[in-house]
């Protein structure tokens, strides 16, 4: 039996390894074809250009934004390869041991997919918030110099680290066109929620409307910035074992009973193929969904009044 479970998993994994190679032709082939006719309308209604220009804030797809904002740098076809990939795992799971199991394994996956996520999008959030009071001090060292604004802003932002890449790019774009740049900053600031970022936007959009000077606004930026990480450190620093301890009530009750399900196989045979051992995976899903819940509410209500 584990032999033909064996074939038939290696000959499911096979089609579907043919269905990925063709459906990248026929995406490329579409792709390409899509690019070709909007080149060509560009060409035959330049004013059309025109009106794109203007736009000089951070547009994109709902797939797009997401690998932006956590920084992970992967093509679509990558994906797509990888949820197929995913999905044969998951059939694969349903031939050797059936759909309980299967589904198990897909709301793990889903949960694993988001926390590591969230732990990229946070950790990129942390940089440009620790990287910005820097940015802003080298702003205002080229303003000294003799540079302009807009000089100054590509220079401090040119040797910024990588998770700056995508707002520098826009940025020069949008400086090199003569659109307005405070607008990349913005979306920049909105993408990943960052206030000072859109404080500093306002003060250089005030300043070359208006004229007044934009050094003493970014020196309170900065000013606040690092004012804020500092709170930030204190505040990690006292929480720290309430946080741990969250964690650890949140993965201890799932990995137990996955470690007991898979070293006993008499309890997982109880658990899995009667009423009672699905009444008591839904009980304990509820519970841990509450508990987890209650945790989050926890952590975020530590140190707010």
């Amino acid at each position: 039996m584990s032999v033909q479970i064996l074939w038939l998993s290696a000959l499911v994994l096979g089609f579907l390894s043919v269905v990925v190679v063709l459906l990248q032709f026929v995406v490329g082939y579409y792709r390409g074809m899509a690019n070709l006719q909007k080149q060509s309308r560009r060409r035959l209604a330049p004013q059309d250009v025109i009106e794109e220009k203007t736009v000089a804030g951070i547009r994109l797809g709902p797939i797009e934004q997401l690998m932006m904002k956590a920084g992970i740098k992967a093509s679509v076809p990558r994906l797509f390869l990888l949820f197929i990939g995913g999905g044969a795992v998951v059939v694969a799971i349903v031939v050797a041991r059936g759909p309980i199991e299967a589904l198990v394994a897909v709301i793990a996956l889903i949960l694993i997919a988001i926390t590591l996520w969230r732990v990229k999008f946070e950790r990129m959030r942390r940089q440009i918030f620790e990287e910005l009071p820097g940015i802003v001090d080298a702003v205002l060292r080229s303003l000294s110099a003799g540079r302009s604004v807009e000089q100054s802003m590509l220079v401090a932002f040119d040797d910024a680290s990588p998770a700056f890449e995508p707002l520098c790019f826009r940025l020069r774009g949008a400086i090199s066109q003569g659109r307005d740049y405070t607008q990349v900053l913005d979306g920049f600031a909105e993408l990943y929620s960052i206030p000072p970022l859109t404080q500093m936007a306002i003060a250089l959009r005030t300043s070359a409307r208006f004229g007044s000077p934009v050094r003493p606004v970014l020196e309170e930026v900065s000013k606040a910035i690092r004012s804020r990480e500092e709170l930030r450190r204190e505040f990690m620093a006292a929480t720290a074992e309430t946080r741990f301890t969250a964690i650890v009530f949140a993965i201890m009750p799932p990995g137990l009973g996955a470690y007991v399900v898979l070293m006993n196989e008499e309890f997982s045979e109880a658990l899995l193929n009667t009423a009672t051992g699905h009444t008591m995976m839904i009980t304990a899903g509820v519970l841990q969904v509450i508990g987890t819940v209650l945790v989050w509410n926890l952590i975020r209500g530590v140190g707010r009044g």
